[in-house]
C-alpha cells in the first residue's frame, strides 16, 4: 500500500525522459534547423568558435510548451550554412523577456 501511494505521488512531478538533441549547425541550412526543432520540439544548437575553438550552443524550442515555468519564447537567430541570420526561438526568463 505504501508503496503504491509513493509511485502515485512521484507520477504527479512532470520529467523529461527523453534525451535532447543536439545539432551542428554550420553544415545546417536555415530551412534543416527549423525541421529538425519542429520535430524534435526542443534542440541544442551549436557551433564551433572560430577564435578559441570552444563550441557555442543554445537550446532552441519549436513552441513554449517547452518552456519551463517562469520562462517564455523569445525570438532569435543563429548563423547557419546558408544565412548569417535564422530566425529560432528559445526560452528565456518571463522578467528579462518583458523589458
Amino acid at each position: 500500500m505504501k508503496r503504491a501511494v509513493i509511485l502515485a505521488v512521484v507520477s504527479l512531478f512532470p520529467f523529461d525522459a527523453a534525451a535532447i538533441v543536439r545539432y551542428l549547425v554550420q553544415d545546417m541550412t536555415c530551412a534543416d534547423v527549423h525541421e529538425a526543432i519542429e520535430r524534435d520540439g526542443a534542440a541544442i544548437l551549436y557551433r564551433k568558435a572560430s577564435s578559441n575553438g570552444l563550441p557555442l550552443y543554445n537550446r532552441y524550442v519549436s513552441s513554449s510548451e517547452f518552456c519551463p515555468s517562469g520562462q517564455r519564447m523569445a525570438r532569435s537567430s543563429v548563423a547557419t550554412a546558408d544565412t548569417q541570420s535564422c530566425p529560432v526561438s528559445k526560452c528565456e526568463d518571463a522578467n528579462r523577456a518583458a523589458s
